[in-house]
């Protein structure tokens, strides 16, 4: 007599037996507040268009742009690939030379409101971020 065959969904996946579980070994990330600034270019990028889908607290990627032609210190601000803007250039100046020099910079969005000025729609916080 032949042993049953194991149904392929009563194996034991050892992969996923421990994904919900956390790592003792992983090291904590230390945000540090650097600034808090309101997010450039609202209405000229997708900020608008992904209004319904932004929380407070949700982290940006922030990036240098050395070739934009209209600021040299430019930091463009994207959260899942979409440019939602930029920070605003009078303020720009430590963000960006933290990127230049390979520091871990972020940003999250510390408030959200319904304005007629774009500059008041969101007001992000900047972080340096590095493991502890």
């Amino acid at each position: 007599m032949h042993p049953k065959p194991i149904l392929p969904q009563a194996r034991r996946i050892p992969m996923l037996a421990a994904y919900g579980r956390r790592s003792s070994r992983r090291t904590p990330v230390i945000e540090q507040h650097l600034q808090r600034l309101p997010l450039a270019g609202f209405n000229h990028h997708a900020a608008g268009r992904l209004w319904p889908y932004l929380r407070p607290g949700q982290a940006l990627l922030l990036r240098r742009e050395r070739s934009n032609p209209v600021d040299p210190k430019a930091v463009s601000i994207t959260w899942l690939g979409e440019h939602l803007g930029y920070l605003p250039r009078t303020d720009n100046a430590l963000a960006a030379r933290l990127l230049e020099n390979g520091a871990e910079v972020i940003a999250r969005i510390h408030a959200l409101r319904e304005s007629e000025d774009p500059w008041e729609r969101i007001d992000l916080d900047v972080f340096l971020t590095r493991t502890g």
